[in-house]
């Protein structure tokens, strides 16, 4: 009785519904079932994040940071001390991230690309409070090498965020050109012109 009605309901939802409608609401069942299982959470949740990401935009607000606002200091995992102040005259690219949240994991292999594109010409900032072995191994499970750092005592007030990823770029003149809180594409053109102009000499 109950495999005759539920037959009866697959052929009227077939009849009412075109081929592509099925496949998306097929789609859609796998997404809602794959959430459920928390093991699947963080990885689908980084893969819808990761074909929804835009590229950022460049703040419309000018803020030029002063002697304090540079005065943080950093751990890099190779446990050397370094004071942020250090990094002026070069663009500055901060990102603040974790191994738990999808929306970091969805722009890490664009921020990755990022790096790769302009390591030499920009410093580089990845800053996680996880334990560094945690970190550490999410990195060399998929192959990334990116400079990472903790902060030592207190984030001055430019660079505070409650927001994760949160991601801050500094002209090599001190002006703040971004404040981008949430997932981004880092290697898009508009990204790579947006560098392009802050290292022009």
């Amino acid at each position: 009785m109950i495999k005759i009605r539920l037959r009866e309901r697959w052929e009227k939802y077939k009849r009412t519904k075109r081929w592509w409608s099925i496949l998306l609401d097929f789609l859609f069942l796998v997404l809602i079932v794959a959430m459920l299982i928390p093991e699947a959470r963080k990885s689908m949740s980084a893969f819808v994040v990761r074909h929804t990401m835009l590229s950022p935009r460049e703040s419309s607000k000018t803020i030029f940071l002063d002697e304090e606002d540079w005065r943080m200091s950093l751990m890099s995992y190779s446990g050397d001390l370094v004071e942020l102040s250090e990094m002026k005259g070069r663009p500055v690219f901060i990102n603040y991230w974790a191994t738990w949240c999808p929306p970091c994991i969805a722009e890490m292999p664009s921020l990755q690309n990022l790096y790769n594109e302009y390591k030499d010409d920009v410093h580089f900032v990845f800053i996680s409070n996880e334990d560094p072995e945690v970190v550490r191994r999410f990195m060399e499970s998929r192959a990334y090498d990116l400079p990472l750092y903790t902060v030592v005592g207190r984030v001055t007030e430019p660079f505070e965020t409650s927001t994760l990823p949160t991601t801050i770029l500094i002209g090599s003149g001190g002006r703040m050109v971004l404040y981008k809180t949430g997932a981004a594409r880092w290697d898009s053109k508009k990204v790579f012109s947006m560098m392009d102009e802050l290292i022009a000499p």
